[in-house]
C-alpha cells in the first residue's frame, strides 16, 4: 500500500510538472447515503465515485476535497457555488448552470416492491397511478422527471433508500426507487439487519426505469472547465481500475 501511494504521488507530480497544467484543490460535495456508489463509511467518503476521483488525482494533479452530506444539501451547496457535485445526473435545466465532466458511472434505477403487491413493469406507463419512494432533490433523467411532472405516477421524497424500504414495508408506498441495479439493493439489505430479515418480502423488478449517467459537475460561475478537461483526459486511463458500469 505504501509503495502504491508513493507511485501515485510521483505520477501526480510528473503530470503536473511535465504538462505545465495548473493543479487545484477542488471542493466536491456528494450524497452520504448512496451505497455502494457514494456514501460515508466509518465517517469517511467511500464508494465507486470516490475511488474514481481518488485515482484520477494521480493523473490530473488535482486534489478533490470530498464532503458527503444528504443529497438535497449537497445540491444546495453546489448551486450556491460552494463547490462541485459528484454523482449528479444530466438534465437540460441543470446544464444551464453546471459544467459537466464525461460520465463517471452508469446507474440503473430499478423499482423494488413487495411480493403481495408485485406488478409487471416493462415501460413507464406501467407505473400509472402508483406512488413510489425517491430521493429528495434527485433527478431520474428528463424522461422520468417529465412523467412525474405530468402526473403519470407520484414520488414521495425522502433522504435515503433505507427509509424508503421501511415505508414500503409499512405499505406507505407502492414501490421504492433504488439505484445501482441489484448490487445497490443488495448493499442496502446487507448493511441493515432489520431489512435483511425481511428480504423474502421484497421483489426487485428487473427492468430499469432509467439508466442514469452520473457525472462530476461544477457551477459555471466557478469556471472549472480546465479541471474538468483534466479529469476527462484521465478517465480513459482508469478503465482497468473503474467498475465496468463506470465506463461510458
Amino acid at each position: 500500500m505504501v509503495a502504491w501511494q508513493r507511485w501515485l504521488g510521483v505520477v501526480a507530480v510528473a503530470w503536473g510538472l511535465g504538462t505545465g497544467a495548473t493543479a487545484d484543490t477542488l471542493k466536491v460535495y456528494g450524497d452520504d447515503k448512496y451505497a455502494p456508489v457514494v456514501h460515508l463509511q466509518d465517517g469517511k467518503p467511500a464508494g465507486f465515485l470516490v475511488d474514481i476521483l481518488r485515482r484520477a488525482e494521480a493523473l490530473t494533479g488535482d486534489r478533490y476535497d470530498i464532503e458527503l452530506v444528504p443529497w438535497k444539501r449537497a445540491l444546495e451547496l453546489a448551486k450556491r457555488g460552494d463547490g462541485g457535485l459528484m454523482g449528479v445526473s444530466w438534465t437540460a435545466e441543470r446544464a444551464e448552470w453546471f459544467d459537466y465532466s464525461a460520465p463517471l458511472f452508469n446507474d440503473d434505477i430499478h423499482v423494488v416492491t413487495l411480493k403481495d403487491k408485485a406488478f409487471k413493469l416493462t415501460q413507464l406507463a406501467d407505473l400509472k397511478g402508483k406512488t413510489l419512494g425517491g430521493v429528495t432533490g434527485a433527478s431520474y433523467g428528463d424522461e422520468v422527471d417529465r412523467a412525474i411532472a405530468d402526473g403519470l405516477f407520484r414520488v414521495e421524497r425522502d433522504i435515503g433508500v433505507t427509509s424508503r424500504l421501511r415505508k414500503l414495508l409499512r405499505d406507505h408506498v407502492d414501490g421504492a426507487l433504488v439505484g445501482n441495479g441489484r448490487a445497490g439493493f443488495d448493499a442496502v439489505l446487507a448493511s441493515h439487519p432489520e431489512l435483511s430479515g425481511q428480504r423474502d418480502r421484497f421483489v426487485w423488478l428487473p427492468t430499469p426505469i432509467a439508466r442514469d449517467r452520473l457525472y462530476l459537475a461544477f457551477p459555471k460561475a466557478m469556471k472549472q472547465q480546465a479541471a474538468l478537461a483534466r479529469l476527462n483526459a484521465a478517465l480513459p486511463k482508469l478503465d482497468g481500475l473503474r467498475p465496468a458500469k463506470a465506463k461510458p
